[in-house]
């Protein structure tokens, strides 16, 4: 039976056919002053016609802000300028059983085919609940082909424990549309040890401008280390795997890309080589041919018609439609590195509907799902193929696949894959991964404790995927909630580092 199954795999693939963001959001260093006063709802946003994740089309890309939480709690920021604070929590609300240094980080990536959400969204996180309740410090939650989302953060909240357990720490989307959305949530004794907040949102669709594929990043500081998560909705169709990849990359190099300021400084002066001079032509010698001129180089990017200006100070850019930044050139050997995101903070988690199939077609995929042979899926996986190569998420790491494919299901099904006529390939679209910095402020296992599908919420046709992680803060003990004053170890290269 198993060579039948590897024998079919060798048959024909099946053919898989911002909100603006505001200014950078601050903490106080007092976390007794808090003046993040709700400001006015956004406009509505018209919802889409159809859940398929092919048919998307929109206008230039601009991200922008989630909807406020309720008075006297953290809320999104709605305008370019408005920056927030920490809420009222004294150093006596701390949990002596809670422990800065171990973080539980938890993320949802949910692919929502712009269907409504249920009211209750207990389902989605019962994985990580326990006898004490939710065992979860830090929650993201990221959304692809997101519908309207009223009323989302509070039904999260309410499946987190409610307000008095947690805050809505900020939220980001991406225009046209708001399709791709993410959140993220504090557990509210560990608030005070959170300072500025930044946000970032790149375009991946046509010409980098259509806000339908791409991916949204929120960073702050915990205890002095520097956290981010991205959230990406990636090319579609199971025959892309090059432009996934290239997606991919855009992404991580253009996230909180430094800019003035901040990049001199992280791209300090290498001392190059000395370069020698050029040896003199004797009078009856050949000259040397001239070097061929280089091709020119393309015209740059159109700038766009309305940039963001951030005038907080902050040199951080919001301009989505923005090109890739190029790599730093120096003379010698000595060749600094481009910026990246999954280099340039303690713990990055890269979450969402990363779009890689499982290679082979619907009749031998068919048959290794009914013989539990997940682990031949796993082989053909694409973005298990593509990382082995080397040629995307370098370094990063990722949980066992050991639940069944996320993706196309029937809606309102939990285990019966595209009957359209279709027959898209059962696949693990729905990704989680992570990478710290080596010898940084966060060291986390190789492997996540909780990595698995919510098959309780069943209104779309993919299921949303949970992940959580242990993460070991360095210094977070001593580290005094709201000083501001937290040391920031030097980041270097790196992979997982276990624990």
């Amino acid at each position: 039976g198993r060579a039948d199954a590897m024998s079919a795999l060798a048959g024909p693939s099946a053919v898989l056919r911002r909100r603006d963001v505001g200014g950078t959001a601050t903490f106080s260093d007092d976390p007794s002053s808090y003046s993040g006063a709700p400001l006015a709802p956004d406009t509505p946003r018209s919802k889409m016609d159809d859940g398929s994740d092919d048919n998307l089309d929109g206008a230039v890309a601009t991200p922008s802000r989630h909807e406020d939480v309720k008075p006297g709690k953290v809320s999104s920021v709605k305008s370019a300028t408005a920056s927030f604070s920490t809420p009222v929590v004294s150093r006596s609300r701390v949990s002596m059983n809670s422990d800065p240094a171990r973080l539980r980080v938890c993320a949802v990536t949910w692919n929502m085919c712009t269907r409504k959400f249920p009211e209750d969204l207990t389902p989605m996180l019962a994985a990580l609940s326990g006898d004490d309740g939710t065992r979860c410090d830090i929650l993201v939650v990221g959304v692809q082909e997101a519908p309207v989302l009223e009323g989302f953060v509070t039904s999260v909240l309410a499946a987190l424990g409610g307000e008095d357990e947690f805050i809505h720490l900020a939220g980001v989307s991406l225009k046209p549309g708001d399709w791709i959305q993410m959140d993220v949530f504090v557990r509210r004794e560990l608030s005070p040890m959170v300072r500025d907040v930044k946000l970032d949102a790149v375009s991946c669709g046509l010409g980098n401008v259509i806000g339908n594929k791409g991916g949204v990043g929120i960073a702050f500081e915990y205890a002095g280390a520097r956290v981010c998560f991205i959230n990406a909705h990636l090319a579609a169709h199971a025959e892309n795997v090059a432009q996934r990849n290239a997606d991919y990359h855009r992404i991580v190099k253009t996230m909180f890309a430094p800019r003035g300021r901040e990049k001199a400084k992280y791209e300090k002066k290498a001392t190059p080589m000395k370069s020698k001079k050029p040896k003199k032509v004797k009078g009856n010698a050949v000259a040397p041919a001239p070097a061929v001129a280089p091709a020119p180089a393309p015209a740059p990017a159109p700038a766009p018609a309305a940039p963001y200006e951030d005038d907080t100070g902050n040199d951080s850019p919001r301009d989505v439609t923005r090109p890739t930044p190029a790599g730093p050139k120096f003379g010698g050997v000595f060749q600094k590195k481009a910026w990246s995101a999954a280099d340039g903070f303690d713990l990055c988690l890269f979450l969402g509907d990363l779009n890689y199939r499982v290679e082979g077609n619907r009749k031998a995929v068919d048959m290794l799902l009914q013989r539990g042979m997940l682990d031949v899926m796993r082989a053909n996986d694409q973005l298990h193929i593509e990382r082995t190569a080397g040629r995307t998420f370098p370094g990063w790491c990722e949980g066992t696949l050991s639940f069944p494919p996320t993706y196309k299901l029937n809606r309102g099904t939990k285990d019966t894959y595209d009957t359209s006529k279709k027959q898209r390939v059962p696949s693990w679209t729905d990704r989680v991964m992570w990478r710290t910095a080596g010898k940084g402020a966060v060291t986390c296992p190789a492997q996540a404790d909780v990595y698995t599908s919510a098959k309780g919420i069943l209104t779309s046709d993919h299921l949303p995927v949970v992940a959580r992680i242990e993460a070991r803060v360095e210094g977070a003990r001593d580290a005094v909630p709201g000083d501001g004053v937290h040391t920031r170890p030097r980041l270097r290269t790196g992979m997982c580092i276990p624990i």
